[in-house]
């Protein structure tokens, strides 16, 4: 899956991310980086997922690959991206985010503050 690949200075396909549904199948993806839009490869494989039907994640694991060293490191989502999986669907809250070799957290640990506050009595009135 990690192929990087130069195009006129930039670099395609350096991450690479997998997506395993609820639904038990997995999804790839992989980064695109453009002067004026660039897609993380978490967004892409999340995007095969949707293009599939399905909206709810079990897993997600992001890896980047040093060329210099060839050793792979898991990259945590950014904050678009995060926020992307939970607008999906809500209960992507609970899908686990692979954050290293022996790591894993639930979405909602990476978005901690998440939750519209509950209104107060007498407001909004």
């Amino acid at each position: 899956m990690l192929n990087p690949v130069r195009v006129n200075d930039r670099l395609f396909g350096d991450v690479g991310a997998a997506v395993l549904s609820e639904a038990g199948e997995v999804f790839t993806g992989v980064a695109v980086d453009t002067a004026g839009w660039g897609l993380c490869a978490e967004r892409s494989a999340l995007a095969a997922m949707i293009t599939a039907g399905q909206y709810r994640i079990a897993k997600v694991v992001a890896v980047w690959k040093d060329e210099k060293t060839g050793k792979l490191h898991v990259l945590p989502p950014c904050g678009i991206c995060r926020e992307f999986m939970r607008s999906i669907d809500e209960a992507n809250l609970a899908a686990l985010v692979i954050t290293g070799r022996d790591r894993s957290v639930s979405l909602s640990e990476l978005l901690p503050l998440h939750e519209w506050p509950a209104a107060e009595p007498g407001e909004g009135e």
